[in-house]
């Protein structure tokens, strides 16, 4: 009997390679294996003013595929890290900040299909800022008018879609390489893990 490596199986006996791989691969995959793409992601769309309560995902290589999130936006925190915004909607940034208007989403696969429900009260606000001269009723028509200018969800659906699209593809990437036949290589290396066949050569 001769003892091999898991790479020198491939080479001598595809076909036990093979199997020995799909066994490998039934426990390979641990819980934890996204963790790191995961807490990437929930930073980065933290910077952009998205707060993220749950991500989920299906990686099966079909259509309905593909990676989405549940969580809410904070308007004003929003606007400040896209500046534009504020600068252009500044009565709107204000009464935002004032009231704590959110956006509560759900995203479908790839960050599609985002469903919104817009929280807000700007009419219990008040003239401030800039626009602390202004009477009541002048403010929320000010503020109503720029709400109406700047179409937040579409603005907020556009950032979703990007980052639930860019999550799919380094989530699939990720899968891949964690079940893939060289890491199935690489873990026997690192664990010691040998092969049994008879005599010099195996016949495959």
């Amino acid at each position: 009997m001769k003892e091999i490596t898991a790479k020198e199986l491939k080479e001598l006996d595809p076909k036990r390679f093979r199997k020995e791989y799909e066994a490998w691969m039934e426990y390979a995959v641990y819980d934890d294996w996204a963790d790191w793409i995961k807490e990437d992601y929930e930073a980065t769309m933290r910077g952009e003013g998205i707060k993220v309560d749950n991500f989920f995902w299906d990686i099966g290589y079909s259509q309905s595929d593909g990676a989405s999130f549940d969580g809410h936006v904070v308007i004003h925190e929003w606007m400040e890290v896209n500046s534009q915004y504020a600068e252009q909607y500044p009565a709107l940034y204000l009464a935002c900040k004032q009231d704590g208007s959110y956006v509560s989403a759900r995203t479908g696969n790839r960050g599609q299909y985002v469903h919104f429900n817009l929280n807000e009260s700007w009419w219990g606000t008040d003239p401030c800022g800039i626009f602390g001269g202004l009477n009541k009723d002048t403010w929320v028509e000010l503020v109503e008018d720029q709400s109406g200018s700047l179409d937040v969800e579409a603005e907020i659906r556009s950032t979703c879609e990007r980052f639930m699209s860019e999550m799919y593809y380094k989530l699939r990437d990720e899968y891949e390489h964690v079940t893939s036949e060289e890491a199935f290589i690489e873990s026997c290396d690192c664990n010691g893990v040998t092969f049994e066949i008879e005599g010099e050569e195996c016949e495959v």
